[in-house]
């Protein structure tokens, strides 16, 4: 059979430079459709797979895409070179047995001590927000609940929010300089003031953890810190620890609280969506209710998902050539698998670039046009952590507040600027109420209207 040649979009411009891969990635497929090359420099093209048939691909042959992107740390090497590999050493290898084993003796109660944080988490954000018509930054809002609904369970609850926050910004950061810089730069990662700061905010947090908590606590350093030998130099222990926690907070964490921040910004322009999320928690504790009896709240957040994935972009290079329908990508080469494309094309979804609570109603229509989280096993676990912490936080605020965007609000900050993840460009100003005082005020209004 006849192998098509690959269609190549030149965007080696400041213009394509500027205006950023989503709008390059439309633009390219738009024009070439969904294998096409991208030449982003004298010497790189990007092989952009932007169909369901892509995804289907790789999910079954996953042994020809690795994920070391050559002179390009990827981020499982970004995460190897922050975390260190001190497990890996055969020195402990019997304290990496011990690790195992512990994790999953624990993983029950780490289970329902990350149940117990998100709740927590959600009733504070919910307890904090201000009544009085003051407008709140919902990047502050979702960050700060995003590191209350994790954190705890992993560090304990003697937790120094802001402290966290710029940790985990200092670990996007060194995640961001690794990526971008040249390689030459990034050869001697450890003087890079990124890698620093990353590292100084872990083995700091990991410390304080250690000296606040005991072998009784409900954490996750003081369980694992159990198994480790006493006579293990506070160093070691350091170095032996920092792997199972920063996978684990690479696992359970969602940077930013990014995937709220967008859920709450549609629901902010859909008051009536928000009351009918509310209606589905009436006469029941929707911090206590299953995800399957609040479906349109867990409905909204996939649509949320479908619109904001979490990874709009997932990097990959090929190990042998790969014969994707009418094209051969070659060996070697950088696939970049769009689900930001794929979740918004209009052959597979109606409407697609409107917010549609209800549309994952019936989810087994859209199963094979939607890959938020990517693919995998390992995917699948993060993917139904993550549904379900969003599902429960939006319903209980749905339940206990309105919410609208400010009229202060720069509409132009709600478009999503691509970082690691989708970002909104500035500030954005939201206004909270009680909803049972909107309510009361609707109800007041409707009986005035009947009486007239």
């Amino acid at each position: 059979m006849t192998r098509k040649e690959i269609p190549i979009f030149d965007a080696n411009s400041t213009m394509f430079q500027n205006i950023g891969l989503l709008k390059v990635a439309e633009t390219a497929t738009r024009q070439h459709g969904d294998i096409v090359a991208i030449r982003v420099s004298d010497t790189r093209d990007l092989y952009i797979a932007g169909s369901p048939e892509c995804f289907q691909y790789w999910r079954g042959h996953q042994g020809h895409f690795q994920t070391d992107l050559g002179d390009i740390a990827s981020n499982q090497a970004i995460t190897r070179m922050l975390l260190g590999d001190q497990l890996q050493d055969p020195r402990w290898s019997d304290v990496w047995v011990l690790t195992a084993n512990r994790m999953s003796a624990i993983s029950k109660d780490f289970d329902s001590w990350l149940e117990t944080a998100l709740a927590d988490a959600t009733r504070t954000l919910i307890n904090e927000l201000p009544l009085d018509d003051t407008a709140a930054d919902l990047r502050d809002i979702c960050r700060d609940w995003s590191i209350r609904a994790v954190c705890p369970a992993i560090f304990g609850s003697d937790l120094d929010v802001a402290e966290i926050a710029q940790g985990v910004a200092d670990v996007e950061g060194f995640y961001f300089a690794m990526s971008t810089k040249d390689a030459s730069e990034t050869a001697d990662h450890e003087n890079l003031p990124e890698f620093q700061a990353a590292r100084s905010f872990l083995d700091k947090a990991i410390t304080a953890a250690l000296k606040n908590s005991g072998p009784n606590d409900r954490n996750l350093i003081a369980q694992i810190a159990t198994i480790i030998p006493d006579d293990v130099s506070d160093a070691d222990r350091l170095n032996l620890l920092r792997p199972t926690v920063g996978h684990v907070i690479t696992e359970k964490l969602n940077i930013g609280g990014l995937s709220l921040l967008w859920t709450l910004v549609q629901l902010a322009q859909d008051p009536q969506l928000a009351a009918d999320i509310s209606a589905e928690c009436e006469g029941k504790d929707p911090l206590a209710m299953r995800d399957t009896d609040s479906p349109l709240a867990l409905s909204t957040v996939k649509e949320g998902l479908r619109l904001f994935p979490e990874l709009p972009f997932i990097y990959r290079i090929t190990s042998e050539d790969v014969p994707i329908g009418d094209y051969v990508i070659p060996s070697g080469a950088t696939v970049v698998f769009a689900p930001w494309l794929v979740q918004r094309d209009p052959r597979f979804w109606t409407d697609p670039k409107r917010f549609q609570g209800d549309r994952f109603l019936d989810e087994a229509q859209h199963r094979a046009h939607y890959f938020p989280f990517g693919v995998g096993a390992r995917i699948r676990s993060r993917a139904n952590f993550m549904l379900h912490q969003l599902a429960l936080a939006s319903r209980a605020i749905c339940a206990a507040r309105t919410v609208a965007l400010s009229p202060d609000c720069p509409r132009g900050n709600i478009r999503p600027l691509l970082r690691s993840a989708l970002i909104p460009r500035g500030a954005v100003p939201a206004v909270f109420s009680s909803r049972a005082q909107s309510q009361a005020a609707v109800d007041e209004r409707a009986l005035a209207d009947a009486s007239q």
